[in-house]
């Protein structure tokens, strides 16, 4: 369906959005260390934030440049409970032309938000990249099947539910099962995705699937035999 790769798509790209919003994060975060001053600073306090959430604690700290100049920073990463206390030392790095950019130098405060952002990238990459990618090799899989596959008949067991939703539409598949001559095992076939309930329009009792003899579990249910969804 046109709605399942329209998001598909949308997924990917928010995905590739988000890790290239981490990266740049991280790189930012690197250069910035690279080029920074550092100081020893204290921690004087705790500020706490709420949110729809709960809450968090940051801390408050306090440290003083070469030519005797105090100033006083928050953490860019909250906690709770806090991850330091009041009295705690830590390092600090800032610019030297403007000490009020400053940065506590712990992972917490330089890998969050890179991290958090690369998470969910990568579900949102994986996500719309296995919605977008494996209709692709679905169908070489299928194109290698016409060609080398093993028809067979399989007992059909009945419709079941598809386990995907879209635009209030809900999927169907056939199954059916399969005892291998040779082998005897029995193996059990589920048919692409249908998106409307197809069981008034099965009358019969076995479906054509074409196999890949020497591994069953590579397969493509025949379903040509159902009316197009509108």
């Amino acid at each position: 369906m046109n709605r399942v790769r329209f998001l598909s798509v949308l997924f990917f790209v928010i995905g590739l959005g988000l890790l290239a919003g981490a990266f740049a994060i991280w790189r930012s975060n690197a250069n910035f260390a690279a080029h920074a001053s550092r100081a020893d600073g204290t921690v004087t306090d705790l500020s706490y934030h709420r949110s729809s959430k709960g809450g968090s604690y940051y801390p408050i700290v306090q440290f003083t440049t070469p030519d005797g100049r105090v100033v006083h920073i928050s953490g860019s990463s909250g906690s709770n409970p806090a991850s330091y206390s009041r009295g705690d030392h830590v390092t600090v790095l800032y610019n030297p032309a403007s000490p009020e950019q400053a940065r506590i130098d712990s992972f917490g405060e330089q890998m969050f938000a890179p991290l958090l952002l690369a998470g969910m990238g990568l579900v949102f990459a994986l996500l719309g990249g296995g919605m977008l990618f494996a209709p692709l090799f679905k169908r070489r899989t299928n194109k290698w099947l016409e060609q080398n596959g093993m028809r067979v008949q399989a007992r059909f067991e009945g419709v079941e539910p598809g386990n995907m939703q879209v635009a209030g539409r809900d999927s169907y598949r056939l199954r059916c099962q399969w005892q291998h001559p040779v082998t005897q095992l029995v193996y059990t076939f589920l048919s692409d995705r249908v998106w409307y309930d197809p069981t008034p329009y099965i009358k019969r009792d076995t479906l054509d699937v074409v196999v890949n003899a020497d591994n069953p579990k590579k397969y493509r249910v025949d379903i040509s035999f159902l009316p197009k969804s509108a």
